[in-house]
């Protein structure tokens, strides 16, 4: 009698080899300046600094940028990583959303324009997924308005745009290398920026930051290891039952701690740099079959990247019906060993606890409403497989 072993592709991650980990662990080759260097010349831009969180990154950005001006207004998509409300929170400041476009999961446009930009210190647009904001547009409109523009890349390592690096766009940019991300150290944030006084002041605000334990680095060794062996699909379906590890969810939570990358992390990433455009290639090569299967789909609405992007896909968005079809299609592709994701649980002006950190006045967010309850973001990875994309594709197209 044949037995089929249990098989569950990730809704996200990046292989992690574990003769990578091996060599960073061992301090005598660690690389203290390589991966620095490496990023500069990769993004064409001067200035580099590291952290231990994404969310940290951008904190400590918003600190700096609050030496610059006495606004105090951050405005976000209302539909992004609950971590980015989190880092507005966590430097003290309010939350001006606005609304999204499902047809794209960038800012609405006409929305962004109806807010009043005098009072607004910073535009953060998201690159959900990989795929690039309208950021050439979006640095018109902050120049104009006098406020300034930060290119959240968390999610964004290798895409461009009009053929320029995203995370370069703005007045600084940053990355995640967080689990799940387009190459990932078990935590990370990548500050960039071209600019002199902002440097100067992110390098200030870095300094002040204690290195991180060595219970910590002793933790995300480990992680590193085990998320090395257990995100091939064989293997993931075990953790994916342990419900401790909180795999996929991204808390709204101001309180995070924060320090500087450790030298662990730093050299893991120097390792795994060069893996990033293949990766990508794979990740842009499976969304390609997915939107060509899912295409004309009834019920089934793929946002589009804007003109003159390159994304990278780090997960492959559709928008279902409504909840009760997404449900449908979550739970079809689950049973055939796909982990499809419904993301993030609401739109952020529905987080609990949001609203005393809101700006007054908010305007009503109905794509992001939207958004969150018909979104499923479909694998796109390295593992996943050419039979894989068949079982995704035929489900999609056969749930109604």
């Amino acid at each position: 009698m044949n037995m089929k072993l249990p098989r569950l592709v990730p809704p996200a991650g990046a292989p992690l080899p574990a003769r990578a980990i091996v060599r960073a662990a061992v301090p005598s080759a660690r690389e203290k300046s390589g991966f620095t260097e490496i990023l500069r010349r990769r993004l064409g831009i001067r200035h580099v600094h590291f952290v231990s969180l994404g969310r940290a990154a951008l904190t400590l950005l918003l600190k700096a940028l609050q030496q610059l001006s006495n606004r105090r207004e951050v405005i976000i998509p209302a539909y992004t990583c609950f971590s980015v409300p989190s880092s507005v929170v966590r430097a003290g400041l309010v939350v001006r959303l606005c609304d999204v476009d499902p047809k794209t999961l960038d800012f609405d446009r006409n929305a962004l324009l109806r807010i009043d930009l005098n009072k607004v210190l910073c535009i953060i647009p998201s690159g959900l997924y990989g795929m690039p904001s309208d950021l050439i547009a979006l640095g018109e409109i902050s120049r104009a308005s006098g406020s300034f523009l930060i290119d959240d890349a968390a999610q964004c390592l290798g895409a461009t745009l009009a053929g320029r690096p995203c995370g370069t766009f703005g007045d600084a940019g940053f990355f995640s290398l967080g689990r799940g991300k387009n190459i990932t150290t078990m935590g990370g944030g990548i500050l960039i920026t071209q600019r002199e006084d902002l440097a100067q002041l992110m390098e200030q605000q870095v300094s002040e930051l204690r290195p991180p334990s060595r219970l910590r680095i002793f933790s995300i060794t480990l992680h590193s290891l085990l998320y090395a062996i257990m995100l091939a699909p064989s293997r993931y379906w075990v953790v994916n039952r342990l419900p401790f590890l909180d795999l996929g969810v991204s808390p709204f939570d101001p309180d995070f701690a924060m320090t500087k990358l450790s030298p662990f992390q730093m050299t893991l990433a120097t390792q795994l740099l060069p893996f990033v455009d293949s990766y990508n290639r794979i990740r842009r090569e499976n969304a390609d079959r997915l939107h060509a299967g899912i295409k004309g789909v009834e019920g089934i609405e793929v946002p589009q990247p804007i003109i003159g992007a390159r994304p990278v896909y780090l997960r492959f968005p559709i928008l279902a019906r409504n909840a009760s079809h997404r449900a449908r299609l979550v739970e079809g592709l689950g049973a055939a060993g796909i982990g499809a994701s419904t993301s993030y649980p609401t739109a952020v002006g529905y987080i609990p606890g949001i609203h005393r950190h809101l700006a007054r006045d908010q305007q009503p967010c109905p794509g992001a409403k939207s958004v969150a309850t018909r979104i499923v973001t479909l694998p796109t990875h390295p593992y996943v497989t050419t039979r894989d994309i068949e079982k995704m594709v035929e489900i999609v197209r056969d749930t109604r």
